[in-house]
């Protein structure tokens, strides 16, 4: 029996190495491949001695492995030639590599494929080899011997290596951004203009500062030569000479350190300072659920896990590193939540402290009243059911008391009222209250409804698909409520008047990170992924909290390669439901947006996804609350779950070309001809108008894919600067039709399309355009021009 096994395990290997040598003769043959020639041709000599070598090495690693299974760990021979030979399984996927041959766009796209291809198989081998090891150990014992050494450690140095750690991964990450071109979006160019003003005014009247451009000491002047920033600011009662910012200047008090460094920088440094202003208040805020954690439930593991999933994942990760109120708020709200709910006893210090934390709220924008008074209100029960407080409570709320007073003042001095939406709509006269609160009145309940679950599902800017560990706050939430009624209310009392507020204006996050909204409060979300992990007593749903960890964090990586999908609005003016992360997570033929939830602000009561997903969660959650039978996860089941996904991953980043064909900009050149353009794959700074022509403002490389419904037989293309002068190079998908300069002209190209890529009923071309500037002129001012018109013979 056991020699039978040794030669179907030896026969599978022999069948893994020809796999492995077709892929490794693709592989070294791929880079001389063109559209018209990409045929594979085999060598009989290298395809035998591939094949010797490889199930050579294959076989010896295995025989090895069995070996130390047996002196290490002493494992049975029998057990251990199948424990070994399982992890050997996703090399399987090389027997697939002639099928990339079938969809042929280009060698560039062929050969990310095949990187993505011998990716995927190692990455499946080593998860499964550790896997297996895990089981072998009979326990972590590797993690545990440092888990143990740790927990040893006191608490001070506990929290000093935790906030190290997260400090030079945040500042890390900050790097990362700024390096790939990232600068201020959204509400952070006003934040930082409120602290310009403090820094150099001494005040927060901002009219001089639009007028003057003083943003160009954060934002840079010879990149962006026409830029002029937006005013996002309110007139006060002395008139437009005195413009006072929306967002109130909370943040840009916390800034002005940073502000003052950066002055000594400039460029990308400069971006950098500011860029990482507010991560300490991020690192503290990770502590906090450290801290949590320890003192409710007391297991190191855990405490570990919570803090290690919520600092570096959606959203804490990227709002550590952008200039927006959300973190200091949820790191405030968070820190008096754990005082008051804590056993251990409150000095007279503390009281004065949370009340003073407390009443820092309505400095960082009006909409925390919505945690402001709930927090509050829960503070006072907490303070006193559990702590006593007697005549202590007025120490607790003295702070909040003075600074609500000194909020109304401030909105009379600015805005000659006491009514606070003034920061936002200015002046209010009773007309203009009148009117203001009409349209709120008129705002659809459909409309507000799909701006709550926008919050937590659309694709462009809904937290649940880009940090999916938080689908487990609603299983925390089964927990909570099953073992502790008071604080089950607490939190929800402390978070739904914020989610509601947003959702009854139907306000939408503009320019900025995933789940902005929710920020404030996810460390409430955290807390319940923490009563999951700690009550939860199903297996499946413990696998499925390790897959959306993974996920999650695999997310975060996509999202810091390229940081521009972060920013993806749903506001009024956008029309396209498609998220960015996950068109590029598409190929040619499978686009995964259509199968994604999607609420932005049109009718979407047509749109079947958000119903599927809807009920997808509850029945997520009923299943864990009613089935009280344990599904038995099969011994070997991470394995066959692993190679189902790895054939998922196949189908879809490595079979078909890894072009989307997403968004359609139809141009008609006659009646008789039009032609389909796809945005998605060109990159950002292209502009295109009428006739195809496109206007490219960076020095950069562009993909230009289109279709037509009939073959073409002439292409001309027209392309050049007369403002400048650039390298040029043209290709007709890897065809090289062009290498040259354009020296301030424009030049016409005349070419006859050899090939094309059958794209069901359509016929596709593909123009690879690389630019080198060689002027001094700026691109965005004085962008290049390129004009695709078909021809007839």
């Amino acid at each position: 029996m056991k020699n039978s096994r040794i030669l179907l395990i030896l026969a599978s290997f022999l069948l893994f190495s020809a796999g492995f040598t077709f892929f490794l003769t693709l592989y070294f043959q791929a880079s001389f491949f063109t559209i018209i020639n990409h045929s594979y041709c085999l060598s009989p000599l290298f395809f035998f001695l591939s094949l010797v070598v490889i199930f050579f090495l294959l076989s010896c690693s295995w025989m090895f492995f069995v070996y130390l299974d047996s002196k290490l760990f002493k494992v049975s021979q029998s057990s251990s030639l199948r424990e070994n030979f399982l992890p050997y399984l996703p090399f399987s996927l090389f027997l697939f590599t002639p099928l990339l041959l079938e969809h042929y766009l280009n060698k560039e796209d062929l050969i990310i494929r095949l990187n993505i291809m011998a990716s995927l198989v190692f990455l499946f081998f080593i998860y499964l080899k550790l896997l297996q090891l895990n089981r072998n150990l009979k326990g972590k014992a590797y993690l545990e011997k440092w888990l143990l050494k740790f927990s040893r450690l006191s608490l001070k140095k506990k929290l000093f290596i935790l906030f190290t750690l997260a400090f030079v991964i945040y500042n890390g990450c900050a790097f990362i951004l700024v390096s790939k071109g990232i600068t201020f979006s959204g509400d952070e160019p006003y934040y930082l203009l409120t602290t310009h003003s403090l820094y150099q005014d001494k005040d927060i009247n901002v009219a001089n500062n639009y007028a003057d451009k003083d943003y160009f000491h954060f934002y840079s002047k010879e990149q962006n030569p026409k830029f002029e920033l937006g005013i996002y600011a309110r007139a006060g009662k002395k008139g437009r000479q005195y413009l006072y910012s929306i967002n109130l200047s909370g943040v840009s008090v916390l800034m002005l350190p940073y502000y003052w460094l950066s002055q000594f920088f400039e460029g990308k440094a400069l971006t950098y300072i500011l860029k990482c202003g507010l991560s300490i208040w991020a690192v503290l805020l990770g502590l906090q659920l450290y801290l949590f954690s320890r003192e409710v439930w007391n297991k190191e593991r855990i405490s570990l896990l919570l803090w290690f999933l919520y600092s570096f994942t959606s959203p804490v990760l990227f709002y550590s590193i952008h200039i927006y109120p959300e973190i200091p708020i949820a790191l405030f709200s968070f820190y008096i939540f754990r005082k008051v709910c804590s056993k251990n006893p409150l000095s007279l210090f503390h009281y004065y402290f949370l009340g003073f934390i407390l009443s820092l709220f309505l400095w960082f924008g009006l909409k925390y009243n919505m945690i402001f008074w709930p927090l509050l209100l829960v503070s006072v029960y907490f303070l006193f059911k559990e702590h006593k407080a007697g005549l202590k409570i007025f120490c607790f709320l003295a702070f909040p008391l003075v600074s609500l007073g000194f909020f109304y003042l401030y909105i009379y001095q600015l805005y000659g009222s006491f009514y606070p939406f003034s920061i936002y709509e200015g002046v209010m006269t009773p007309e203009k209250m009148f009117a203001f609160k009409e349209m709120m009145l008129k705002i659809p309940v459909l409309l507000r409804i799909d701006t709550f679950l926008d919050f937590f599902l659309d694709q462009r800017d809904g937290l649940l698909l880009y940090s999916p560990i938080y689908f487990f706050s609603f299983l925390g939430l089964v927990e909570v409520f099953r073992r502790s009624k008071k604080i089950f209310l607490a939190l929800l009392f402390i978070s739904l008047p914020l989610i509601l507020n947003y959702a009854f204006f139907s306000h939408r996050q503009g320019y900025c990170p995933q789940g902005r909204v929710l920020t404030p409060i996810s460390w409430v979300g955290a807390l319940l992924i923490g009563y999951f992990i700690v009550y939860n007593r199903k297996k499946l749903y413990s696998f499925l909290f390790g897959l959306f960890s993974l996920v999650s964090l695999v997310a975060v990586l996509i999202l810091l390669k390229n940081p521009v999908f972060l920013y993806q609005p749903t506001t009024h003016e956008v029309g396209l439901r498609a998220g960015d992360m996950f068109v590029h997570l598409s190929n040619i033929y499978i686009f995964l947006p259509n199968i994604l939830p999607s609420f932005i602000k049109v009718n979407n009561l047509a749109y079947l996804p958000n119903y599927f997903w809807i009920l997808g969660i509850i029945a997520f959650v009923l299943i864990y609350i009613f089935i009280k039978k344990e599904i038995h996860l099969k011994k070997y089941f991470s394995h066959f779950f692993s190679i189902f996904l790895l054939l998922v991953f196949f189908f879809l980043w490595v079979l078909y070309p890894r072009s989307v064909l997403y968004p359609t900009r139809t141009f008609r050149y006659s009646s008789q001809k039009a032609m389909g353009f796809y945005l998605f794959p060109m990159g950002r700074g292209v502009v295109a108008k009428k006739m195809a022509e496109f206007y490219l403002h960076r020095e950069n490389s562009y993909k230009i894919l289109f279709s037509s419904r009939t073959k073409l037989e002439k292409i001309k293309f027209t392309f050049g600067s007369e403002k400048g002068e650039y390298e040029v190079r043209l290709s007709f998908f890897d065809l090289s039709i062009f290498d040259g300069k354009t020296s301030y002209e424009k030049k016409e190209l005349i070419f006859s399309p050899s090939a094309y890529y059958p794209f069901k009923k359509l016929f596709l071309y593909e123009i690879n355009i690389n630019l080198k500037k060689l002027s001094s002129e700026s691109m965005p001012v004085d962008p290049y021009f390129f004009q695709v018109i078909p021809m007839k013979e």
